[in-house]
């Protein structure tokens, strides 16, 4: 669902959008199980009132929906009245009746909001009741503030969902990368009991990451390892023992750890998916993809000596040395 309001940025807001849109491989409703990775999207145009110009499954392809951003998107309103709050109440509407015709009840709702001012505080026409409805309700809003004005700016960025609110720049390259992520993140999210991969572990509103990632209580023996990597690739279709090709990752799986194990493992150890076959060091990968060769060149922060080949010939985990984190072979 797209929100525009009437800006003197328009002709970035029509070229961003088709940007980020066109990339989108399916566009409008696609019938459960014909093809799932479609998209559906709707677009409302305000100021005083709001306008939809097109229902969530209005479009049925790329083009449809290039046409209504081009015509919707034409000319700048001549009143100075902005009530963001309408145009949110109109996209509420338009998600609730595209569900109800499309029967897309899983799909994630997201929610772009390209706004200019904001009006309307402390009164009925307040945009922030609806806005935190909407989210308590598992939509994304995404914003974008279109002013340099930092008290329009920080209202605006008020209504986005944490970590989802942007700045118009008047840099379409960087909008659009920007947008792009967000959609991507906002898109992307974890069976019950996994927590999504991010950028910062301290930082819940930091860059999320398609990689969901989840630890178990290890149940020991000489078989240890091969049966951490069937019970992981048992817990949910094409799960696998997690990699680690950065200090970013290795940062997250060390934190993950600690807070959900700490309690019961002090130091933590855990496997990771790295295992020694057919004389190399090879990365785990979901069921049907080939392993990947260790990387000699690429992130480690192995205690000396490591990696190093033992009696099993796969055993890998994260130990302590030196009393820091480490990667070691472990017997």
């Amino acid at each position: 669902m797209i929100l525009n309001s009437s800006l003197h940025t328009l002709s970035l807001v029509r070229n961003t959008l088709t940007q980020v849109l066109g990339s989108i491989s399916t566009i409008g409703p696609v019938k459960y199980p014909a093809d799932p990775r479609s998209t559906c999207v709707g677009v409302v145009t305000y100021d005083d009132n709001a306008t939809t110009q097109s229902q969530l499954d209005a479009s049925k392809s790329f083009s449809d929906l290039y046409n209504v951003i081009q015509s919707s998107l034409t000319a700048v309103d001549s009143t100075n009245t902005s009530y963001l709050s309408l145009a949110l109440l109109a996209a509420e509407k338009a998600l609730k009746d595209g569900r109800n015709r499309t029967y897309r009840f899983n799909y994630k709702k997201v929610i772009i909001a390209f706004a200019a001012d904001y009006q309307g505080q402390g009164t009925a026409l307040d945009a922030m009741p609806i806005a935190n409805r909407l989210k308590d309700n598992a939509v994304t809003i995404i914003t974008v503030a279109c002013t340099s004005n930092s008290d329009k700016q920080a209202a605006i960025q008020g209504i986005a969902s944490p970590g989802f609110d942007l700045v118009d720049e008047m840099d379409t390259p960087k909008l659009v990368k920007q947008l792009t992520n967000a959609l991507l993140s906002a898109n992307c999210f974890c069976p019950e009991e996994w927590i999504q991969y991010r950028s910062d572990p301290n930082n819940s509103t930091s860059t999320q990451y398609g990689i969901c990632v989840r630890g178990y209580k290890a149940t020991g023996g000489s078989y240890g390892y091969q049966h951490a990597i069937d019970y992981c690739a048992s817990a949910v279709p094409g799960a696998y023992l997690a990699n680690e090709f950065s200090l970013n990752k290795h940062a997250f799986m060390i934190k993950y750890m600690e807070t959900t194990w700490a309690w019961e493992f002090s130091p933590v150890e855990y496997f990771i998916g790295l295992s020694y076959q057919h004389n190399q060091w090879v990365w785990e990968q979901t069921t049907g993809q080939a392993r990947i060769p260790l990387d000699p060149n690429g992130f480690s922060m192995w205690a000396p000596g490591y990696p190093q080949k033992n009696s099993t010939d796969q055993v890998i985990a994260i130990q302590q040395w030196s009393g820091h984190p480490k990667q070691e072979v472990i017997e």
